[in-house]
């Protein structure tokens, strides 16, 4: 009986270190692969893909046939870098404090490395740098990557879904560059 539990537990361990270590790589290519397939244009949806930035449009969710949805009183859009083009700088227009909004950085192994909201942030636009080098100083906020490639998930909450043509013009204004 106790050899049959020694076992047991050492594939339960097993298995449980193998989904730690490969689930955020699966995570990441399923988001690549979703990413991917926004690319194509849909007019329900508009413009989703504008100069690397893909811009998720509140409506265009409710017509997913899925369990895991956002939340619809967000706008959400994503910037997917590889840091092999260069460091990555982002400008990005923030709302005043009586709004939620925030930014999150993540590796690709899903952790995010850098976190801010607004109320962080005096200002009505927020520029940071994500790099891979410790040794880069800026004048303007640093995220450090540990990986080359991730994700940079942007959120702004719609106090009621008639904001919406006016939050997404000043989403839109977000701009980012490899340097």
């Amino acid at each position: 009986m106790g050899n049959w539990i020694i076992k047991f537990l050492g594939t339960a361990i097993l298995i449980h270190g193998l989904l730690i270590w490969t689930g955020p790589e699966i995570v990441m290519r399923k988001l690549d692969r979703d990413l991917e397939a926004a690319k194509i244009f849909e007019s329900e949806c508009g413009e989703r893909w504008v100069d690397g930035i893909f811009y998720i449009n509140p409506s265009c969710l409710s017509n997913k046939q899925s369990a895991r949805k956002p939340n619809p009183d967000f706008l959400y859009f994503l910037i997917p870098y590889d840091l092999s083009n260069g460091d990555l700088f982002v400008s990005t227009p923030v709302p005043p404090n009586d709004r939620y909004w925030s930014i999150h950085a993540h590796n690709r192994n899903t952790d995010a490395f850098y976190r801010i909201t607004n109320t962080e942030i005096n200002g009505e636009r927020f520029e940071f740098l994500i790099t891979k080098n410790k040794n880069k100083r800026s004048d303007i906020p640093i995220a450090y990557a540990t990986s080359k490639k991730g994700v940079i998930l942007n959120r702004l909450v719609m106090k009621d879904f008639s904001e919406y043509k006016s939050l997404d013009i000043f989403r839109r204004s977000t701009f980012r560059e490899y340097r």
